[in-house]
């Protein structure tokens, strides 16, 4: 199968950091974001607590994994860890 007919269109991950995590590592959370490309650090920045910051990625999602998530245009959600 061909993986680029595969990755699913409008479905965005964000990297999501606490600097002053456990011991002293930073804590590290993956979110997904049902938004334009453009505004999907914006939207999951918006979700989280202040002081975490969030980094768009390059990362893509397949189409099947999207299904499974059911998530609806315009909704952010953190992934399962």
């Amino acid at each position: 199968m061909d993986r680029l007919n595969d990755v699913a269109a409008g479905i965005h991950i964000v990297r999501v950091y606490m600097d002053s995590g456990v011991g002293g590592i930073p804590t590290v959370q993956l979110w997904v974001a049902a938004v334009p490309r453009d505004q999907a650090e914006e939207a999951v920045q918006k979700a989280i607590p202040a002081g975490w910051r969030a980094e768009l990625t390059r990362d893509t999602l397949t189409k099947e994994a999207v299904a499974r998530m059911n998530i609806r245009a315009g909704e952010v959600r953190q992934l399962a860890t």
